[in-house]
């Protein structure tokens, strides 16, 4: 009796599970919601290789899409993006008081994922930093 019950019981659960994955499958989804989301990680350095706290980082998918991050304590940021949304004129551009705006193309970032920013240049004040610091927050989190 234990046996019938058991097959029973695992019989069921097999036909819920690929009822769930023909599910989820099914209907008018295109390839791009299928493709998996993958988490991009960078680092910001300064002066002397300095790891950089709190520079504003901004990914700008296209004239309507950006995304937001911002650096750690160990000057680490990352996106959690679906790389099939990203166009091939993508690109990040970096923020910090005292150090020139910098703009990186999404494929240098994606293949070195260092960015060292400089002080040469025109520097960004800490009122510019602060604005583009609270302008970016209206950026979406995740892609």
């Amino acid at each position: 009796m234990r046996s019938l019950l058991l097959l029973f019981a695992v019989t069921l659960l097999f036909s819920c599970k690929s009822q769930q994955k023909g599910e989820s499958l099914s209907g008018n989804e295109d390839i791009e919601a299928i493709a998996e989301d993958e988490l991009l990680t960078g680092k910001v350095l300064g002066k002397r290789k300095k790891k950089m706290e709190y520079v504003a980082v901004k990914l700008v998918v296209d004239e309507n899409t950006c995304m937001k991050a911002y650096t750690d304590k160990d000057g680490l940021y990352d996106f959690l993006i679906n790389p099939s949304k990203l166009k091939a004129d993508s690109y990040f551009e970096f923020v910090y008081k005292g150090y020139a705006k910098k703009q990186v193309p999404y494929s240098e970032i994606a293949e070195k994922g260092t960015v060292t920013l400089s002080t040469k240049g025109e520097v960004v004040t800490s009122t510019d930093y602060r604005l583009f610091y609270e302008a970016i927050r209206s950026c979406k989190d995740e892609l």
